[in-house]
């Protein structure tokens, strides 16, 4: 997927994903694409922040009000949006070895409790349905949506292409050491009824008796890597407002925009509506829209320029 949307971007190099909808369907499909895009990308921190406030309201805040917990993550999503996308990219090159490492960590101290019998049997419910369901949680990967518009700001395609195959590469293997030392380490009771299943797997970690409850450095790792999350996600709805209204006042657009999300945030649900909810949203916009339509206009705005090339050729 990386490969083909840098593939298709090579002919429009410094442009986003608006630039192509412009140069193939005027400002109005600009405009719904864009509209569009700012939908999808603010349900990321909506749903997000959401289901982890209300993890870590569960875990370990019992006695706070949700609010609270929403208010941190929208405040710090706000701070870092005053930031431009390069201090973005670095803060986050910093935080993801560590939460790699830390995934490392715990796949290493779970390695005790692991039994293959707990993944079996493979392939249980079938070759075609395992592998269907599977190409249905793409979702998981709807990080690779901020490609259609980091074009701008990249100088060398060739490291943008390099960087993009290795990122994506580090996040399937993290969320594959993820579910491993979950399927293996758990019982099937657990894996099916408990939503924050990670954190079971660090909470029963120890080290000697003097390093006790590790579980804390790590919920601290996942509190700061969903901020980084969200706010790439407000960044480039931020960017796409932008554009789509001239408007210079970048932070007028910062406040507006997280205001908005704490709004939505503080609408009542459960955490396992909120969580069902979230995982049909993106399930479907993801790979209807995000892999879908985006994909579709890359090739026509790319066949349009070979139509345009034999035009001018010809004359």
């Amino acid at each position: 997927m990386t490969i083909s949307i840098t593939f298709l971007f090579k002919k429009f190099q410094g442009q986003d994903i608006l630039d192509v909808c412009r140069f193939l369907g005027g400002n109005t499909l600009t405009i719904i694409m864009g509209i569009l895009y700012i939908i999808l990308l603010l349900l990321v921190p909506v749903f997000v922040v959401k289901n982890f406030s209300e993890t870590l309201q569960v875990i370990y805040f019992k006695t706070s009000p949700l609010i609270f917990i929403l208010l941190f993550f929208i405040i710090s999503s706000t701070i870092a949006n005053k930031f431009s996308l390069k201090v973005l990219a670095k803060a986050n090159l910093i935080i993801t070895p560590i939460i790699f490492f830390s995934i490392i960590i715990i796949l290493l101290s779970s390695f005790k409790s692991f039994d293959v019998r707990r993944i079996c049997p493979i392939l249980g419910y079938g070759v075609n349905q395992t592998f269907f369901s599977g190409l249905s949680n793409v979702f998981s990967f709807s990080g690779i949506g901020y490609l259609f518009f980091i074009g701008p700001f990249i100088n060398n395609t060739k490291d943008f292409k390099k960087m993009s195959i290795i990122s994506i590469v580090l996040s399937g293997l993290y969320l594959f050491l993820s579910v491993t030392c979950i399927l293996l380490s758990l019982s099937p009771t657990f894996k099916s009824e408990e939503t924050f299943s990670l954190y079971l797997l660090t909470r029963n970690l120890s080290y000697g008796r003097f390093i006790q409850r590790v579980d804390a450095i790590f919920i601290f790792l996942w509190i700061i890597s969903v901020i980084t999350y969200i706010s790439f996600a407000i960044y480039f709805a931020i960017y796409i407002l932008k554009k789509l209204t001239k408007i210079s006042d970048t932070s007028s657009i910062n406040y507006t925009i997280n205001l908005l999300v704490l709004t939505v945030l503080l609408i009542p649900s459960s955490l396992a509506v909120t969580a069902q909810i979230s995982y049909k949203t993106f399930k479907i916009g993801t790979l209807i829209f995000l892999f879908g339509i985006s994909i579709i206009i890359l090739i026509l705005a790319n066949l349009k320029l070979k139509i345009i090339d034999k035009k001018k050729g010809k004359v």
